[in-house]
């Protein structure tokens, strides 16, 4: 893309995020404890601070469908290609674990394991989905 694109941005973005995730690998095989949390912050952050807020991209959802319907091959459609279709084709569910600034919020709350059993309302999502395909 870097080529393609003449823009240096993409030779950088993806050199910093495969990096991250390389010295995350090598600390999980070295068996550090915060191998994780390390590989979360430096691609969350990144791609919170730098992506979403100083650069203006909207990373989620909703941003992917504005700039595809717009034919505008933007930050939010890589990252659904790269982060939503194949990284996890190519790496399981992990991936979203270890390169998902989502998760990284998500993993730092201080809110562990549910006190009690969930209900079972597993139709609620598939509500949800339905209700943001539609709107």
């Amino acid at each position: 893309m870097w080529l393609t694109k003449d823009n240096v941005f993409y030779l950088l973005n993806f050199s910093y995020i495969g990096t991250s995730i390389a010295l995350g690998l090598l600390l999980f095989q070295l068996n550090e404890k915060y191998a994780r949390r390390i590989v979360q912050l430096l691609v969350g952050l990144y791609m919170l601070i730098y992506l979403g807020i100083i650069c203006q991209e909207n990373m989620q959802i909703e941003g992917f469908w504005y700039y595809l319907f717009t034919g505008v091959f933007e930050a939010a459609t890589i990252h659904y290609a790269v982060a939503k279709i194949f990284g996890p084709l190519l790496f399981g569910r992990g991936w979203c674990g270890y390169a998902c600034w989502t998760v990284m919020v998500l993993d730092f709350l201080p809110y562990k394991a549910l006190p009690a059993p969930r209900k079972k309302i597993g139709f609620i999502r598939y509500i949800t989905f339905l209700a943001s395909l539609i709107l």
